[in-house]
């Protein structure tokens, strides 16, 4: 209807609310529209109007010995004021009056959250509540950035046992990509693979023939004899040479630990 004023007024809700009940009337008697101008002259009016009533009925209130203002006493400040206050209630019945909605309430905005770490410390007792509280503990507090190692029983044994599955499953796999598997499904030979058993006509043997490590401690064990027997001689003198020449030399050592000479345990004298 009409543009927005230019005075200092103009942010005031009051004022606002003023200018509207004031366009309305203007509306209700026929007008279509108004200058700036105008409105803000007859805003005035009814703002002067409404002080001056306001001013006497306080006045009014005070000279009968009280705070609040009663109706008797707005009725003798517009009697003072000269205007007819009977009018009021036909003007307020009428019927083509202008109904205006209340203003939503804005809601009252907080004051924004900022991310906050770790707990604030409250201030000693010789310090103050209105002084500002602590920061965050993490910016005056020293705090460690690495993780503590884990030494209790349970935790260690099932990261082991947790390791021990995952290196079993990767040397299954290795194993299954590398060589010959076989697929419990015919369709999908990728799907599910297992390891290839491979046929052995004397399974039986495997567990008969002495593995790696056996061996080993075999050889060693013969090679420490070997030297015993080589010292225990050379103390005897000429006779223990005798002996020594008696015995035939093995030209092949014998892999078979069942085909072996029996060894007799030497008893030491002492």
């Amino acid at each position: 209807m009409t543009a927005e004023p230019t005075s200092g007024h103009a942010s005031s809700p009051w004022r606002r609310a003023l200018k509207t009940s004031v366009a309305a009337l203007l509306v209700e008697i026929g007008y279509q529209a108004a200058e700036t101008l105008a409105l803000e002259t007859f805003i005035e009016m009814a703002e002067a109007y409404i002080y001056e009533a306001g001013r006497g009925s306080r006045a009014y209130a005070e000279l009968a010995g009280r705070t609040l203002v009663m109706p008797s006493d707005v009725v003798m400040a517009l009697v003072e004021m000269g205007l007819d206050f009977t009018a009021i209630p036909d003007h307020a019945r009428r019927e083509n009056k202008t109904v205006f909605l209340p203003p939503i309430q804005t809601p009252l905005t907080g004051p924004s959250k900022i991310l906050q770490v770790g707990e604030k410390r409250k201030h000693p007792a010789h310090i103050p509540d209105y002084l500002p509280p602590f920061p965050d503990p993490h910016t005056h507090i020293r705090t460690a950035c690495f993780k503590q190692p884990t030494n209790e029983y349970q935790l260690v044994r099932e990261k082991a046992a947790s390791q021990k599955r995952n290196v079993e499953v990767a040397l299954t796999r290795f194993i299954a990509k590398t060589g010959t598997t076989q697929s419990l499904f015919k369709d999908d030979k990728s799907a599910f693979p297992l390891i290839a058993c491979k046929p052995s006509p004397l399974p039986y043997m495997s567990a008969l023939l002495p593995s790696d490590c056996e061996a080993l401690s075999q050889d060693n064990s013969e090679a420490d004899t070997k030297s015993s027997h080589h010292q225990v001689t050379s103390d005897r003198g000429p006779l223990g040479d005798s002996l020594h020449e008696d015995t035939p030399a093995d030209s092949e050592p014998i892999d078979n630990p069942y085909l072996l000479p029996a060894k007799i345990v030497k008893k030491t004298w002492t």
